[in-house]
């Protein structure tokens, strides 16, 4: 595996790599490192999809509301590489904050206020537009074919998917699954973070989601409404930021007395100061 850590040198292995094998297909997962299962999941998709992968670890600053938060980010870079390396990736690209944002942090700023005013941004003012940005930066480095991003944050899914459409980059967004330990728990970087108490709390989430899940498959003419009743009622013993049904497509929140399809009930609590998010998607 190789490793790059400067912006110069990932363009000339681009351009490079293009001009050697104009028929190869690039592959890409973007990550923020501490990788578990979950990663690896977007890493063998990508693998599947494409002819070479490369996989970016970068802890984004500018994505961070809360800079405790990203101080307590976990990282562990040489656990990172051994885990890329055993899964054959061929590029990492892992550079340092003064490399991306050596000048400062960027003026501009890409945005969908009707996208972003919900859900994960409503209390996370600024936040996609700091993931937006590093993302269309890294397409623009790698130039891949095909980008794989995980369905566990399905509002910066569709978010990305959106930007790449109407900023016409010629790559293809591939969704991954959301991936769960056996006990139904999400993978996360953040559960590290938690206690053991902590994480039979964290339980709660799942078991609401599944719930509310069931109870909308056994009755499609279930309301919004009744589905956020049975989420706050199955995790009242959390902090919870937002729980609720939105449509899959554009975001909107449904309206309590609404019914619905296609959509996707999405929560954040926080758990001993960590915030954690799930989502089950409705068909």
């Amino acid at each position: 595996m190789l490793t790059i850590t400067t912006i110069e040198e990932i363009k000339k292995w681009r351009n490079d790599f293009q001009e050697k094998h104009p028929r190869k297909k690039i592959g890409f997962v973007p990550t923020m490192g501490f990788l578990h299962r979950g990663h690896l999941s977007l890493i063998q998709k990508a693998k599947e999809t494409a002819d070479i992968v490369v996989v970016s670890i970068f802890v984004n600053p500018i994505q961070f509301n809360d800079k405790k938060d990203f101080e307590a980010y976990p990282i562990d870079l040489q656990n990172d590489k051994a885990l890329l390396s055993d899964l054959k990736v061929d590029i990492l690209f892992a550079p340092s904050k003064d490399e991306i944002y050596g000048s400062g942090n960027p003026e501009i700023i890409i945005d969908y206020p009707s996208y972003t005013n919900v859900m994960c941004g409503k209390n996370r003012p600024g936040h996609f537009q700091g993931v937006l940005y590093i993302v269309h930066n890294l397409f623009q480095y790698v130039r891949p074919h095909s980008a794989v991003f995980g369905l566990k944050d399905y509002q910066q899914y569709l978010l990305i998917k959106k930007m790449t459409e109407e900023l016409a980059f010629d790559i293809d967004i591939i969704a991954a699954d959301l991936m769960r330990e056996e006990n139904g728990l999400a993978l996360s970087s953040r559960n590290a973070r938690l206690s053991k108490e902590g994480i039979e709390k964290a339980l709660q989430i799942s078991k609401a989601l599944f719930l509310a899940k069931e109870v909308w498959e056994n009755n499609k003419n279930t309301t919004a409404g009744e589905i956020k009743t049975i989420l706050f009622e199955k995790m009242k013993n959390l902090e919870i930021e937002y729980a609720s049904v939105y449509n899959s497509e554009i975001l909107q929140e449904f309206n309590e007395e609404e019914t619905f399809h296609r959509a996707v009930i999405a929560v954040a609590v926080y758990i001993e100061n960590v915030r954690l998010i799930d989502n089950v998607i409705l068909e």
